[in-house]
């Protein structure tokens, strides 16, 4: 399966593609080659859980045409529309009992090449509470609930040491839900970061 990310552009009309992206999918999108490191653990030995706005506790490797860099990725926030936001879409059926939550993650180049449109945002997940993982939503267009400050990654944009920017990206979650952890997929072998939302 293959998913692609669209910038804003002028309001044409709007096609949603909701799509729940699978770690398979997901490594096939990013181009991500292998991490580094996990929440740092207690005296207990389990791992201390990050709260929004803590950067990633290690750098993480992001690979994409044949450049790798290393990255922290810091969540900030996440803003919950309401049920009604979706009525724009024109699919009051499929969007029924839903409402969006957008997610907000900066990204920080911090070692390594420099690399074109890292895509971080393609291994970005969202959890509700109760463990229930949230579907992504691609637009094509705009909804105007979008929160002002609310940018889609721009999957062209450079990346050299230093540079830091934040993406943003609506996901689906039950209408009577609320967020309780942003996720961020270190492949295969590791489980995800996580970062829980107060």
């Amino acid at each position: 399966m293959t998913t692609q990310n669209v910038r804003r552009g002028p309001r044409l009309g709007l096609v949603p593609a909701a799509v729940l992206l699978g770690t398979a999918a997901l490594a096939g999108c990013s181009g991500a080659s292998g991490v580094l490191g996990s929440p740092k653990e207690s005296p207990s030995g389990e791992a201390k859980p990050l709260v929004l706005g803590q950067p990633s506790a290690e750098k993480q490797e992001i690979t994409r045409w044949e450049k790798t860099g290393k990255f922290v990725i810091t969540p900030q926030k996440v803003v919950e529309g309401k049920p009604e936001d979706l009525k724009e879409l024109g699919d009051d059926a499929k969007y029924a009992g839903q409402k969006l939550a957008w997610v907000y993650v900066d990204v920080k180049h911090a070692g390594g090449d420099d690399v074109k449109g890292p895509m971080v945002m393609t291994d970005v997940g969202v959890e509700v509470v109760g463990g229930r993982k949230a579907t992504r939503l691609i637009l094509m267009g705009d909804l105007r609930s979008r929160p002002q400050d609310c940018r889609d990654e721009d999957t062209e944009a450079s990346f050299k040491q230093g540079d830091s920017r934040t993406a943003c990206e609506p996901y689906l979650i039950p209408a009577t839900a609320k967020v309780e952890k942003v996720t961020y997929s270190q492949g295969y072998y590791k489980e995800p970061l996580a970062w829980q939302v107060p």
